[in-house]
């Protein structure tokens, strides 16, 4: 399915705001977890290192790989919109001198 830069971008914004989030619950939560488990014998501390190198691992893969194609993206959107531009600047001149020709002709 084909998306418009405005979509992809409304997406992109969801994706960070998502991304925030996981950012401020996911240690709290491990943290308060992983202290309630130890207190309570569960598991060791030990364990709760590895799980916890374990998940930040995983997810610094998946937000490299989220970031490497988000800025590719961004660098595609940035290079067309100033191509754009440089289209609009190049009509803009013609405009220019087409409007001082009707001016020299009056």
């Amino acid at each position: 399915m084909y998306m418009n830069d405005l979509d992809k971008s409304k997406l992109i914004t969801t994706q960070v705001d998502r991304w925030d989030l996981y950012a401020r619950l996911t240690p709290t939560v491990f943290l308060v977890t992983c202290v309630l488990l130890i207190v309570y014998g569960v598991i060791d501390f030990e364990t709760a290192f590895y799980v916890g190198v374990g998940m930040f691992a995983v997810t610094a893969v998946v937000w490299w790989w989220w970031a490497i194609f988000t800025i590719r993206h961004l660098v595609i959107l940035l290079n067309r919109a100033s191509k754009n531009l440089v289209e609009v600047a190049g009509e803009v001149k013609e405009v220019s001198r087409e409007i001082e020709q009707l001016k020299n002709e009056s």
